[in-house]
């Protein structure tokens, strides 16, 4: 029995391991379409490394497997892809772009969609690319616009929506452009965009994320408290229901939550009241000294006002005579909260000890103050000439320097010229800003000016109205904008604007706007085409084969309209596509060709092309052709004949001699219009070659060589050696030759050497020349002189022996010396020098010329069509780039740039790029080659370049929104639940099987021992 419970324990606990991955591992994968806010982590300088964040984005739970990534350069309209993994070391090419992130979703994990977000541009350092965040902080407070927007997602997560909402609200209070920034990081602190938001998402979407995830509060945590992500990784500390070390309560606490639960809870009447804290928590913003006259005013310090009391408090506006600070007017401050407004002087404050009590005032009566110093000093140089004046001036006067007030205004800028309109515009684009500043000692009620052609307005809503209260030193913007319905006219609207005060008629400043209004210019649909006169092909008889040149012809927009080119198509011709189909007022022409096509009987082909817009069915322009084909010609009567070269005379000879008169060559030639077959010509007395040829085509020529043989007696032999032929055309050659009887005197006299003629020299011979007899072109005899007269000897040449390299590019000149062999019978009693030398000049290597119009551009089309999301893919090939065994002077072309928008360059191979164009268009990419030419060791640029261009056109991809899958649910479920885990199930499912098997073993056991 015992044995049976521990046994049924045991399967028990088998049991409930096998429910283990029900209980433990059943995660849900994340699944659905991509949505929220795409940020990017890291700092947005060179050698920094960028990764995505998730933290915003739905469905929950996406990871890096879920999605695929594209990091793009944008420059202008052009995205340059430079890389997919998962996150993005930043280079110095980078340098000054922003960066695009595209993540897409991976449909097989069951995500689908995308995601976009664009970086700001890139700096070369970090401190540069905190200080361009500050830069483009600055620059959207100026314009109005909420400078926190991106910096609240570089703060910490447990700020919510509405801190960063009340901080961009303060923001917008300050009184000029330079006013300090809310409780955001420090530039010393802050990461230049650390995180950029995506921009297809609203606001609010973020908003209600922030609200249903974090607890709502109206307190901007101090930029010490912040927490700044980095790479993945946090930096600060996260506080949010804490007290900082200087004892400013910084949220609502437990108990003021709970008083005011009570008194809502009993319907006491509310209370109000409200607290001041400073940052060091003395209560008393020091600002320091500065001299007078300054032009920097000191740094804003902050204040943290808490509402103590259990009612909501509405604070009025506030404008103390020495300082500026942050109204709190924009929303009610409920109980608890606590908000965040800064404080610093005014600028141009005279010298003297500033020491006030800034008060907030609230419609419920409960005022919160705080002190504010700030001493400003008196000038050295001006105490030594206020001293002496002390002195000059009667101890019983005295002068009052507040008697005297200023009041002066001044605009920024003077002029406001805007673009050209055109008359009936329904809008204006461009909208100018002008900046009134109050230069005087008093503050003063600024009346804004109106106006009969112009619309103005201030940039923010400070106004009552109609009156701006402008302090001493204050600023305020106005936009201002041409009205709508201005008509034409010949001259331009001119208008002073005068913004006054009530406070002096000298106060004022005036501003002149302008503004064109043309009358509209009418709408035409005009082209014109070259070339304007007929495209003539020529003449061809009929059968030819080979179809004219093909011929070019533009078609250029010259109207104010769009057009969609159409062409009709003549039936004896082949015309091609147009390289472009719609042309846009001031596009590129558009080419196509024209040719005739082949096979064309007898006659005049002249047709005419019309060039129509398809969008108004009218004719632009004509295109007229000409193309005739004739009757062949009719075959000529045969006409055989034959030329010879004229006689052939080869002098005389003495009886017995040994040496044969040169060989002469003979050339035969068909003067006729049929082939002739030429015989073999033979003689008795002359030794006579081959033909070169037989058979003789009308125009061709074949040569033989005639000599007189050896061992002729004596005589005269003139002789007629005929060129026998098919045609039977009479065709011979006449030839001489004299041979004399024999001295019988000479044989007695001696044949002794008395000189050796020396060869000429051998000049321009190719670089590269064999070191042989034979390519040197060295004689293999040389005249000699004997007492008998003049005779040739061979020559035995020391070719070896020479300075000569063949493998040298270099220009050589050297000498090849030779041994005369004397002729038998020739004595040298006179011991003659038989050793002889030629001087042979071998020119220098000239280099291989590359072509620039060799250069090529592969893996684009040339007039090529792709839409936005292509990524196009492209290899610059250059002339002579293959020449892996360069020689002194050998030439090539290096791809040195590109360019669509902007210049890119390339570092070495491979010279490819890959970019993808966002907006729709017409494109040209041009490749730079620079020339080369090796030196014998390196190749070294020539300062030659060469532009290869290939146009081609961008349209917008079809956008495809992705539909969310239904739900599945237990009635149409066909397959397991994706969990997100990849623990085996198989092994539990195993185990529990064995469990259920030996309990009911046991069951079984059990009944039959009972």
């Amino acid at each position: 029995m015992k044995k049976s419970r521990v046994l049924a324990v045991v399967m028990a606990v088998l049991m409930m391991v096998t429910l283990l991955p029900s209980m433990v591992f059943a995660t849900a994968a994340p699944s659905g379409t991509l949505d929220g806010k795409l940020k990017v982590k890291g700092t947005l300088a060179v050698g920094s490394t960028l990764s995505a964040d998730y933290s915003k984005v739905k469905p929950e739970g996406i990871t890096d497997d879920n999605v695929s990534f594209s990091w793009s350069l944008k420059d202008g309209d052009l995205l340059t892809e430079v890389g997919t993994d998962k996150t993005y070391k930043i280079d110095e090419k980078d340098l000054g772009l922003p960066i695009v992130l595209k993540i897409t979703g991976k449909e097989e994990t069951g995500v689908s969609g995308e995601l976009t977000v664009t970086t700001q541009e890139v700096s070369a350092t970090e401190e540069e690319a905190k200080a361009l965040a500050e830069k483009k902080k600055e620059e959207a407070k100026a314009a109005g616009e909420d400078p926190d927007a991106e910096e609240s997602e570089a703060s910490a997560d447990s700020e919510s929506a509405e801190n960063v909402a009340n901080a961009a609200e303060d923001t917008s209070q300050a009184p000029d452009s330079t006013q300090p920034e809310e409780n955001t990081e420090p530039a010393e602190e802050t990461e230049s965009a650390d995180v950029q938001e995506n921009t297809d998402v609203q606001e609010s979407t973020d908003a209600q994320e922030s609200a249903d995830t974090q607890e709502s509060t109206d307190t901007q945590e101090p930029a010490e408290n912040s927490v700044i992500e980095v790479n993945g990784e946090q930096s600060g500390s996260q506080n949010t229901d804490e007290t900082d070390a200087s004892g400013d309560s910084q949220t609502e606490t437990p108990a003021s939550a709970e008083t005011a639960a009570d008194a809502s809870e009993k319907n006491e009447e509310p209370t109000y009241s409200a607290s001041a804290s400073t940052e060091d928590g003395s209560g008393i913003l020091d600002f320091g000294s500065v001299e007078e006259g300054y032009t920097e005013i000191p740094e804003a310090q902050n204040v943290t006002i808490t509402n103590n009391g259990t009612g909501d408090l509405n604070f009025k506006e506030i404008a103390p005579e020495n300082f500026m600070a942050a109204d709190i007017n924009d929303a009610p401050l409920k109980r608890g909260e606590s908000v965040t407004v800064w404080v610093k002087p005014r600028e141009g404050l005279k010298a003297g000890e500033y020491k006030d009590l800034i008060t907030y005032q609230t419609e419920e009566g409960a005022d919160v103050f705080f002190e504010a110093d700030f001493t400003v000093k008196e000038p050295e140089n001006k105490k030594a000439e206020d001293h002496e004046n002390n002195e000059q001036t009667d101890p019983g006067e005295t002068s009052d320097p507040a008697a005297e007030k200023i009041y002066k205004l001044t605009a920024d800028p003077t002029e406001l010229p805007f673009d050209d309109l055109t008359a009936g515009y329904e809008k204006v684009e461009t909208t100018s800003t002008v900046t009134i500043k109050n230069e005087g000692t008093e503050a003063v009620t600024l009346v804004q000016p109106e106006s009969e052609f112009f619309d103005i307005a201030p940039v923010s809503e400070v106004e009552s109205s109609g009156n701006i209260q402008l302090a001493q030193g204050g600023e305020q913007t106005f936009t201002v904008q041409p009205k709508l319905g201005l008509s034409a006219k010949d001259d331009p609207y001119v208008e002073e604007l005068v913004f006054a005060s009530d406070e002096s008629t000298e106060a004022s400043a005036t501003v002149t706007a302008s503004v064109m209004v043309k009358t509209e210019t009418p709408k035409t649909v005009t082209a014109t085409v070259k070339p304007e006169g007929p495209l003539k092909f020529g003449t061809l008889e009929q059968g030819y084969e080979t179809a004219p040149d093909a011929q070019p012809v533009t078609v250029e927009n010259t109207g104010t309209e769009a057009i969609r080119i159409q062409l009709s198509a003549p039936e004896d011709y082949e015309v091609g596509e147009p390289s472009a189909e719609v042309l846009n007022p001031g596009d590129k022409a558009a080419t196509f060709t024209v040719q005739p096509k082949t096979g064309l009987q007898v006659g005049d082909h002249s047709d005419t092309i019309s060039v129509t817009d398809q969008n108004t069915g009218n004719t632009l322009a004509e295109v007229r052709l000409e193309f005739t084909v004739s009757e062949p010609e009719p075959e000529p009567e045969p006409n055989p004949g034959l030329s010879v070269t004229d006689s052939l005379e080869f002098g005389t000879k003495e009886e017995g001699y040994k040496e044969l008169p040169d060989a002469k060559k003979v050339t035969v030639t068909n003067t006729g219009n049929t082939k002739i077959v030429l015989k073999q010509p033979s003689s008795n007395a002359y030794t006579i070659g081959t033909l070169s040829a037989t058979e003789l085509e009308a125009g061709d020529n074949a040569t033989f060589s005639v000599q007189p043989v050896s061992g002729l007696s004596q005589g005269e032999y003139l002789e007629d050696i005929v060129i026998a032929n098919d045609a039977n055309v009479e065709a011979y050659v006449n030839v001489h030759f004299s041979v004399t009887k024999k001295k019988t005197d000479n044989g007695k006299k001696a044949n002794n050497l008395t000189g050796i003629k020396k060869p000429s020299d051998i000049k321009d011979l190719p670089n590269g020349t064999q070191k042989t007899q034979k390519a040197l072109k060295l004689p293999g005899t040389v005249k000699i002189t004997t007492t008998k007269g003049e005779q040739k000897a061979s020559v035995k040449w020391d070719v070896k022996g020479s300075s000569y390299d063949p493998s040298s590019a270099e220009r050589q000149i050297f000498n090849v010396k030779g041994t005369v062999i004397l002729p038998e019978g020739v004595k040298n009693p006179n011991k003659i020098s038989t050793v002889i030398a030629v001087s042979i000049t071998v020119n220098g290597y000239q280099g291989t010329e590359a072509a620039a119009s060799d250069n090529k551009i592969t893996g684009i089309d040339s007039n090529g069509k792709y839409d936005t999301n292509t990524k196009i893919t492209f290899t610059a090939a250059g002339a002579g780039m293959d020449n892996t065994n360069p020689r002194k002077g050998d030439t090539r072309y290096q791809p040195k740039s590109w360019k669509i928008t902007e210049t890119r360059t390339w570092d070495g191979e491979p010279y490819t790029a890959t970019f993808r164009v966002s907006k729709p268009g017409k494109y040209t990419l041009k490749v730079t080659f620079g020339q080369q030419k090796y030196d014998g060791s390196s190749w070294k640029d020539t300062g030659t370049q060469s532009e290869s261009t290939v146009t081609f056109t961008v349209s917008q991809a079809a956008v495809l929104t992705a539909t969310p899958s239904p739900a599945v649910t237990q009635t149409n479920q066909k397959s397991a639940v994706q969990t997100g885990d990849s623990t085996p199930i198989m092994t539990f499912v195993i185990i529990l099987i064995v469990a259920v098997v030996c309990i009911g073993g046991i069951l079984v056991y059990r009944r039959k021992k009972k």
